[in-house]
């Protein structure tokens, strides 16, 4: 790809899909009623107990993967590329989280495929955008966590 900015969003972009299609295989393995048609208008027993229970932690994002987008944006840069995510975030005073979150954001204006995966990972199809809850799982952080970060500022 001749431009490097785009490029790393391209490829963090890809990233957050990654995260996307395991937290659906996550879902599915813990669903009690994958093929109800219903789905979202009514809750069964069954569902109720497991939301009560525990949650399995969905699995980490692929952090060694992240890794490689990074330092081939560090090489771009030092090359004198400009990419402009990393622009906009060091001139902005973003956070990699927030970072993250932004891109979390803007994927299904990319691509609208991810409208209807956030419906889904919310449990509700006419909730197309990432909640704050789906996007801090997401982003790998847990509410707990967020809610202690934001109180320590």
């Amino acid at each position: 790809m001749s431009d490097p900015g785009l490029g790393y969003l391209l490829r963090r972009v890809g990233l957050v899909e990654d995260r996307i299609r395991a937290l659906v295989m996550h879902r599915r393995a813990d669903d009690p009623a994958p093929d109800d048609p219903f789905r979202g208008l009514y809750l069964t027993e069954e569902v109720v107990d497991q939301l009560l229970a525990k949650p399995e932690r969905p699995p980490s994002p692929d952090w060694e993967a992240r890794q490689e987008v990074e330092s081939a944006a560090d090489d771009a840069i030092s090359a004198g590329a400009v990419v402009r995510l990393r622009a906009l975030a060091a001139g902005a005073g973003l956070t990699e989280l927030d970072v993250e979150l932004l891109i979390i954001a803007l994927v299904p204006d990319l691509d609208s495929r991810f409208e209807r995966l956030y419906g889904y990972l919310n449990d509700d199809v006419t909730r197309r955008r990432a909640t704050v809850g789906l996007a801090l799982a997401l982003a790998d952080v847990s509410a707990d966590a967020f809610e202690a970060a934001t109180a320590a500022r």
